[in-house]
């Protein structure tokens, strides 16, 4: 059982800091943007992406975009595994 002192409440944000794209494209530094007002996820109220049955919340300090993202952000692959809608955030890899 984890102590108290490891258990400190944490106070979700009302907004969070996320790379977004709005379409799909090639050149990732035309593409991908940094938003400071994009809405914290919110278990619960907010619908999670298909397939996901017990969704959860991460607290992110770091993320990195490996080659598969950029492989779903050319549009390549959208039949296969695509954003299910735009803006998007990507970026699996996190830490």
């Amino acid at each position: 059982k984890p102590s108290s002192s490891s258990t400190a409440a944490f106070t979700l944000p009302q907004f969070m800091r996320a790379a977004q794209i709005t379409d799909y494209g090639t050149d990732l530094d035309k593409l991908l943007s940094i938003q400071n007002n994009v809405p914290t996820p919110r278990l619960g109220e907010d619908t999670p992406p298909a397939k996901f049955d017990d969704p959860m919340l991460l607290r992110v300090l770091s993320v990195a975009l490996a080659p598969g993202d950029a492989r779903v952000l050319s549009g390549m692959t959208r039949e296969l595994q695509g954003p299910p809608s735009f803006p998007y955030t990507p970026g699996g890899d996190v830490c």
